[in-house]
């Protein structure tokens, strides 16, 4: 242990570097420059042999400063935002709009409900209390497609009214 462990007080005893230190700079405490490398001269590179070399290509004011990735490839020139006239175009699709996952989750229900018909057919012909609940899960499936896009919301209006017919024959058949 050091003698300067047991005094909390007191300010530990400085080594011979820190000594050495002190004497070369003295008590005022060290102020960096900045300095623009566009302003100071390229020929006056430093005279210590240990510094890297430096370039001696002027170097461009007004040139941009690259950020962010050193791997990411620049892109090629685009014409300025005022220079570019956007075309609207107008579809049928535009009440739907663009739902993200749910537009995806619209066109699996139109293609389920297209193979739970055959289900809810044979539900009705053979089990009607099954066929009617099937119907029902077949209604709901081509209600959710109704939102896909064009193809599949065709497909879900085609067996809309097929499903809902199903779903009228089992529930008559199972009552009787």
């Amino acid at each position: 242990m050091n003698r300067s462990d047991d005094d909390p007080l007191s300010p530990p005893a400085p080594t011979p570097v820190q000594n050495d230190d002190r004497q070369a700079t003295g008590d005022t405490p060290f102020v960096a420059k900045l300095v623009d490398p566009a302003s100071s001269p390229a020929s006056a590179a430093p005279a210590d042999s240990s510094a890297p070399a430096e370039s001696s290509a002027p170097v461009e004011s007004s040139a941009p400063v690259r950020t962010g990735s050193p791997f990411r490839v620049d892109p090629p020139d685009v014409q300025p935002p005022s220079a570019v006239n956007p075309v609207l175009t107008l579809s049928g699709e535009a009440a739907y709009g663009e739902f993200g996952p749910f537009l995806y989750t619209a066109m699996g229900a139109s293609a389920a409900a297209v193979v739970v018909l055959v289900f809810a057919g044979l539900g009705a012909w053979w089990f009607p209390p099954g066929g009617a609940l099937v119907a029902v899960l077949g209604t709901i499936l081509s209600i959710v497609g109704l939102f896909s896009k064009r193809r599949y919301r065709y497909a879900a209006l085609g067996t809309l009214p097929l499903h809902m017919g199903l779903f009228l024959l089992s529930y008559t058949r199972a009552l009787s």
